[in-house]
Order: structure tokens, then C-alpha cells, then sequence
């Protein structure tokens, strides 16, 4: 697996002109007409590998599921402690339970059909090739109905396989479908790119007539004017933004569900803006069921924090942050640890405009995940946590982006408020994740 995106060739809506975005890509900009607009799907973004040119039969397009992101694994795992009195000589060992979280990058694609005949994975096509969006040419073929219950298959079968006793989370998934080429001709099947016949086992009319029966598909991309829903200015952004700002009235919007839907945001303002990049992160207030986590005085219980008491961390709501970008496995958790264990700032200005703002390439919804890894990562009592984990439930109340400011030094960026450095090949890696 290869942490590489792939490519969509789409004409550009207003002009026609070609373009190639990148898998991650949700604003399409036309260098030609200066076009500029956002692309929104209700669920997920299709796509399909065209099929080879002087093909005269039907073409049926195969859908496969393509997921990619990061992985999580929360287990249990014993450790062997031994006690020696050299004064007695006599030494005791016990074995305690403890909490583990061990983390990947995942990239896998697999059929979304069940058939136990076609070819189960896409291989490398999709990388060698560019792709288009379905929907972009509708007499292209007939494109299959995929089945959403086989990604949750996938989902639950991956978690046995990687030994997640308590629970495998995945953050920053990125699903997608994909659909690849096939015919029919003298009662065989046929690879649409290569022209050669599939080997069915000689079940070839079989698949023939699922494909024939099978319920055809209907989707096409969404493509939304970036302009802003309050006082109709453009909205600037980078190519792979999830939450555009306007530089005019200063609010955020979120476009991926074919509306803009208003985001709440503020800034931790840096008097001195010179040379200053604001990192976006999510401020989360989650309630979780039969667990004590209310305010900041309480996490300070918890985490076992070396903070001296004070009144008013009894009255400091506590908040999960993490990053609204994406990241390794690891450092990704590092933040999440990092800022939910650090007091929350009490100086925040609401759309406060600020300038050279990270894109933000992680959903709240992807975010509220990491809440469970965090709490686990940072609870002191991991034999007290491990009974709790089947029971914990998380519900997001409330979330808002909080834009951090850090500094340009060379090779990475440092947290003017804390002092955390962000190293800039790991930002800048996250692209590709």
C-alpha cells in the first residue's frame, strides 16, 4: 500500500478546458477562464478508469471500495512486575493489565460486489491511470451498484485481523468508489483495458447475466460557485479545503453536502502577525457517558496532571482538541495529547481575521474519533480505563476550529503561545495521507 492520490481528469464546467486534480482535491480552479468552484457529493466521491478506445459492446463497470487513512488499535496487554528484598531474600512478581495503542497507515481497495469471481482488488490501475468522475459521460456504460454493508464487513474483519481486542478506530478515512471496465463477447468476459477474457472458471455466462440483472447506478459531482453565502464574496482556498474563509465578513463555511453550512471559529491572536502561520484544530465538548470529564479540574484527576489545585480550573470547561489536518498516525495522537492536556486558552477572538490559514483537511466527525485515544492515552489508571472502554460512549455537543498561531523557524513551525514545534515535512506529508 502507497500513500500516493490518484489522478481525475474532468473538464472544466464553464469552458471545457481539461484539468487533473488530485483524489483529495475539492476545488477545481480553471487556469483558462478563471473558473473557480467547489466540489460537493451528498456521501461519497465515484470514479471510474475509462475503458480501452474501439470498444463496440456494452461496457459494465465493477465498483470497488477504496479506503484509505489512519489506524488505531486499542488492546490490553499484560506486564510482569517483580519486587526483590535483598534483606529477606525473597522477591514477588505480579502480572498487571495495561493499555496499549499501537497505530498504521492504511490503503487498500477491494470488490463491492459479492462475487467470489470477479478480481477482488484494482491492483495498481488506479495509479498508473488517470481516472474521471462518474456521471461526467453517461453513455460511457452501465455502472454496478455497489454494497455499502461490505465496507463494514471490511471494517469489522479488519479489526479481527489486527488483534483489536477493545476497539480499531479509524480517523481520517478517506472511502471512495471505483469503478473498473469489463464486456462481453462470445459468451466471455472480457478485461475492458487490456481486451483480454477474465478467468472465471468457466462460470463466464453466469457472470454475464448478473451483470445484465444487476441495478444500475445514477451519480454525478456537484459543482458549487465559491462564493460566500453572507455578502457574496469570492472564497479563497487551497485546492484540497474542507472549510473556505472569507477574507470580507470573516465567517467559514463548510460546502462538501451541496450547501455552505456556517462554521464557528476563533483565533488565538498573535500580536506580532509578521511571519505567523495559523494551524486550524478542532475544539471538541463531548459528553461521555458514566465518565467524570466535565471540567479542565477534572481532567487534571485523571490524567494525573503535575498541576497545583486552583478554583479555577473547577469552573474551565474541558475540551478534546486535535488537529484539523491530516498527519502521521503518530504525531497526530501527539497533538491530540498535547493541547487537550494544556489549559485552554481563555483569550480566543470569534472570527477574528487572521492571514496564511493551513488548509483544513480533516472533518469534525473524523476528529470526535480521536476523542476515545486521547482519553485512553492520557488516563493514569489504564486497569480503570480497560474495564471502562466497552461501556464508553461519546457524544459531541458542541465544536468550533480554534486557528493556533506558529512561527516560520527553519525546518518547522513553533507554537508561539506554547512553545510546540510542528515539523514542516510531516505537515507537508499529511497532504497524501
Amino acid at each position: 500500500m502507497n500513500g500516493s492520490n490518484f489522478q481525475i481528469e474532468q473538464q472544466c464546467p464553464q469552458c471545457g478546458a481539461p484539468i487533473i486534480l488530485d483524489e483529495a482535491d475539492r476545488i477545481l480552479s480553471c487556469k483558462f477562464c478563471r473558473t473557480r468552484v467547489y466540489l460537493a457529493a451528498e456521501d461519497i466521491f465515484r470514479f471510474y478508469i475509462p475503458p480501452a478506445e474501439g470498444l463496440s459492446e456494452t461496457i459494465y463497470f465493477i465498483p470497488y471500495w477504496r479506503i484509505k487513512g489512519l489506524s488505531y488499535t486499542i488492546k490490553e496487554k499484560d506486564m510482569n512486575r517483580e519486587r526483590q528484598n535483598s534483606l529477606f531474600s525473597y522477591s514477588i512478581s505480579s502480572t498487571i493489565r495495561t493499555i496499549d495503542i499501537s497505530n498504521k497507515y492504511f490503503d487498500i481497495n477491494f470488490l463491492s460486489l459479492d462475487s467470489k469471481l470477479l478480481p477482488h482488488s484494482l491492483g495498481l490501475r488506479p495509479q498508473a491511470m488517470k481516472l474521471k468522475f462518474m456521471g461526467s459521460n453517461e453513455s460511457e456504460g452501465k455502472f454496478l451498484k455497489f454494497s455499502p454493508t461490505l465496507r463494514d464487513n471490511f471494517i469489522n474483519d479488519y479489526q479481527t485481523r489486527t488483534g483489536g481486542i477493545h476497539k480499531e478506530i479509524f480517523i481520517g478515512e478517506t472511502a471512495s468508489v471505483i469503478y473498473s471496465p469489463v464486456y462481453c463477447a462470445n459468451n466471455r468476459v472480457y478485461d475492458a483495458l487490456l481486451k483480454k477474457p477474465l478467468d472465471l472458471q468457466k462460470r463466464d455466462v453466469e457472470i454475464e447475466q448478473t451483470l445484465i440483472s444487476a441495478t444500475d447506478e445514477k451519480w454525478h459531482v456537484e459543482f458549487l460557485p465559491l462564493l460566500c453565502p453572507d455578502c457574496g464574496a469570492d472564497l479563497p482556498g487551497e485546492k484540497d479545503a474542507l472549510i473556505v474563509f472569507c477574507d470580507n465578513c470573516h465567517t467559514a463555511w463548510n460546502p462538501s453536502n451541496k450547501n455552505f453550512i456556517r462554521v464557528k471559529y476563533c483565533a488565538w491572536r498573535e500580536t506580532k502577525d509578521d511571519n505567523i502561520t495559523y494551524l486550524p484544530f478542532w475544539q471538541l465538548k463531548v459528553k461521555i457517558a458514566g465518565f467524570p470529564l466535565e471540567t479542565y479540574a477534572d481532567l487534571i484527576k485523571v490524567a494525573n496532571l503535575p498541576k497545583a489545585p486552583a478554583e479555577v480550573w473547577t469552573k474551565t470547561p474541558f475540551y478534546f482538541f486535535a488537529p484539523a489536518f491530516k498527519l502521521n498516525p503518530a504525531l497526530f495522537l501527539r497533538w491530540c495529547r498535547q493541547l487537550t492536556s494544556a489549559p485552554p486558552p481563555n483569550d480566543l477572538i470569534a472570527d477574528f481575521p487572521v492571514k496564511k490559514i493551513h488548509p483544513v483537511t480533516l472533518p469534525v466527525n473524523e476528529a470526535l474519533e480521536s476523542s476515545l485515544l486521547t482519553l485512553v492515552s492520557l488516563t493514569a489508571d489504564k486497569r480503570n480505563i480497560a474495564e471502562l472502554l466497552p461501556s464508553l460512549n461519546f457524544t459531541l455537543e458542541d465544536s468550533s476550529l480554534v486557528l493556533h498561531p506558529f512561527k516560520v523557524s527553519t525546518g518547522e513551525l513553533v507554537h508561539t503561545k506554547l512553545g510546540f514545534p510542528m515539523d514542516m515535512n510531516a505537515l507537508n506529508m499529511g497532504t497524501y495521507l
